[in-house]
């Protein structure tokens, strides 16, 4: 949860929408924002199983590229209030959100999967059951934050902190499962920065 936060722009690649959520130092913003996370099972990919081991990437880019389309380009993303979205309805319009290229109004059913829509949609309604205004329509769910800490660690070299195999690949942060938030992630970065400067710490 990013209190005072900002949702920003996180896409890798073109055609594609991610975004996530942080917090200035000084919590001053006048939104909030907070991931909700879904569990994905190996099941949940079978589609593009073709693919190998990274069947559950091209299940990610298919969502990824569906809210691309579903925003209509330019990298605005697609949203819906939240009581709209979990009661099937259209927004008719949007409140202010704090994501610069802009929300665009979008029956998110059409961008995500069923079972992580009805997974969403339930987990809103308990919540709202349990946190008196979590509730309402004033929010808006943006889509999509699809990437969280990876449970894979690509292997590095525990002085060194470069890949044991591939010369000049300094696997670091939260994509390579050395970090789990913002804080651990540049913490690590800044390691592998002093590593390749030649510092050493004390």
């Amino acid at each position: 949860m990013c209190p005072g936060g900002i949702i920003a722009p996180a896409a890798t690649s073109p055609g594609e929408i991610v975004v996530n959520g942080w917090s200035p130092s000084k919590r001053n913003n006048p939104y909030a924002n907070s991931g909700i996370v879904v569990s994905v099972e190996e099941k949940d990919w079978q589609a593009f199983r073709q693919h190998g081991p990274l069947a559950a990437m091209y299940f990610q880019q298919m969502v990824e590229q569906q809210a691309f389309e579903a925003g209509g380009g330019q990298l605005v993303a697609p949203a819906q209030r939240l009581v709209d979205f979990c009661e099937n309805k259209g927004s008719a319009s949007l409140p202010d959100c704090s994501y610069l290229p802009g929300i665009k109004t979008a029956a998110l059913k059409k961008v995500l999967p069923a079972f992580i829509h009805q997974s969403l949609q339930e987990g809103f309604r308990m919540q709202g059951k349990k946190m008196k205004g979590y509730y309402t329509n004033e929010a808006v769910v943006v889509a999509t934050e699809s990437r969280t800490s990876s449970p894979v660690r690509i292997p590095r070299d525990q002085q060194l902190l470069s890949h044991p195999q591939i010369s000049n690949l300094y696997p670091c942060g939260e994509g390579a499962g050395y970090a789990g938030g913002i804080v651990s992630a540049a913490m690590d970065g800044e390691r592998v920065a002093m590593i390749l400067a030649g510092i050493t710490s004390s």
